[in-house]
């Protein structure tokens, strides 16, 4: 018996969008409310005394603020959702291999795993899916492993080499 250590996102990549969808559409919200509360949104002759003399600095701060309050949501999102990690184990043995993690135990016998690795990749995250009869596991690789640099490779993407000797053979 051989055991791999791995860590892994707490989070699938879903959990991301999801997040950055909220937050953009909060970005949005928060732009809105900032033209109608400043009354830039009525025109140059309702809004403050400032845009009223110079309305050229009022088109730069509004075309300005629609990145910022799109960005930094976004921003948010992505800290909010790669924050935290969990450890999870693969024990290889002749045959079959269990691998356990979020407290569940799987067990694959070889010839019945497939690895999928969807395309494209972001720089800052690897997604693997691993379909198994009953199953269908997505694993995402550490953020916080990648930004410690003290490995040339993440745990995960050696646990998953290790792991595919377990695949389906292509006829």
């Amino acid at each position: 018996m051989k055991r791999i250590k791995f860590r892994h996102n707490k989070y699938s990549p879903g959990v991301l969008y999801i997040l950055v969808i909220f937050g953009v559409a909060v970005g949005l919200l928060a732009f809105f409310g900032f033209l109608t509360i400043s009354g830039i949104d009525k025109g140059p002759e309702y809004g403050p005394i400032y845009f009223r003399e110079h309305p050229i600095h009022a088109v730069y701060l509004i075309f300005a603020l629609i990145p910022i309050f799109m960005l930094f949501p976004t921003w948010i999102a992505k800290k909010i959702w790669s924050h935290e990690d969990q450890e999870a184990y693969i024990d290889l043995y002749e045959d079959y291999a269990e691998l356990n993690w979020n407290d569940r135990k799987v067990h694959i016998k070889k010839g019945e795993l497939d690895i999928k690795i969807p395309r494209p990749q972001p720089f800052w995250y690897a997604t693997y899916i691993l379909k198994i009869p009953q199953y269908r596991i997505v694993l995402v690789s550490s953020v916080k492993e990648n930004k410690e640099k003290n490995r040339v490779r993440r745990s995960l993407d050696i646990a998953i080499k290790e792991l595919s000797i377990y695949k389906k053979s292509r006829k």
